[in-house]
């Protein structure tokens, strides 16, 4: 099987973001500059603003993106934006909202779960937080990239449950 014209467009994409996310980055901002109103195009320049360790200017972009053409990817990675800023109440929010779009995907995918039950962890809400873990597949196992648990869902479960009695633990603010 040989791969499309657009996948190998793709995957040079994908690799000049890896290699040289400044390239990247004003590859976007010409796809920007040339059609405001591409949603995609924001999208794809908020990826690159993660690799660059600008999490405030990737929500800017996705922000954008949402307010051109709102998609359940845009929500779960606003909410993936917003975890990593600690702010789990707006990503909690993201995530249920990007669930309640299309929720076949969101079990199908079954990390948007992950990230939907470590937030719940961190906000201190254990049984929610598990009965995200509960929904995972059987089979499901990670190396806990992007500081989510790891293992399986015993073990993810078991660190779901220690990370919301640390966040009950925690005093209120």
């Amino acid at each position: 099987m040989t791969k499309s014209d657009s996948e190998k467009e793709l995957a040079a994409l994908h690799k000049i973001r890896r290699t040289d996310p400044k390239r990247y980055l004003a590859i976007t901002n010409e796809w920007i500059s040339n059609d405001p109103g591409d949603a995609t195009a924001y999208y794809r320049r908020h990826q690159v603003w993660m690799d660059l360790a600008e999490p405030r200017k990737a929500l800017d972009d996705l922000n954008s993106a949402i307010a051109i053409q709102p998609t359940p990817t845009d929500f779960r990675s606003r909410g993936n934006v917003y975890r990593h800023l600690g702010e789990y109440d707006k990503a909690l929010e993201d995530y249920e909202r990007a669930e309640t779009t299309d929720p076949e995907k969101w079990e199908r995918d079954a990390f948007p779960l992950l990230y939907q039950a470590d937030v719940h962890a961190r906000l201190g809400h254990e049984a929610a937080a598990l009965s995200c873990c509960a929904r995972l597949p059987d089979h499901f196992w990670t190396p806990g990239p992007n500081n989510l648990p790891s293992g399986g869902k015993t073990e993810i479960a078991q660190e779901l449950s220690r990370r919301a009695a640390a966040a009950k633990a925690r005093p209120a603010q």
